[in-house]
């Protein structure tokens, strides 16, 4: 079990890394991903699954408007970020770049 990171610190953390947003209302991080075709949007979330998979840590994922992918990470049952969604989202950035 991983312990909640204070607001500062998930500031701290997602800092430098474009378009992820904390939303400390409900307590997670999202981001949207644009793809040109809801194919290549599938493709983004099969390696995004895979990911999840090795860290084993899952994020919410929505694909909508034929090609925009939102993921949204939390930890629920320890209400609130931790240390695994940072992880989760820093992979998710290294798949994109």
């Amino acid at each position: 079990m991983s312990s909640v990171l204070k607001d500062n610190d998930i500031a701290n953390a997602i800092k430098g890394m474009d378009g992820w947003n904390y939303d400390d209302v409900y307590r997670c991080i999202r981001k949207e991903f644009v793809f040109d075709s809801f194919e290549a949007a599938a493709t983004f979330v099969q390696h995004v699954a895979s990911i999840a998979n090795e860290i084993g840590h899952y994020p919410e994922i929505l694909i909508y408007k034929k090609g925009t992918v939102r993921v949204t990470a939390t930890s629920p049952d320890e209400g609130g970020i931790t240390d695994n969604d940072i992880s989760l989202i820093e992979s998710v950035e290294i798949l994109v770049s």
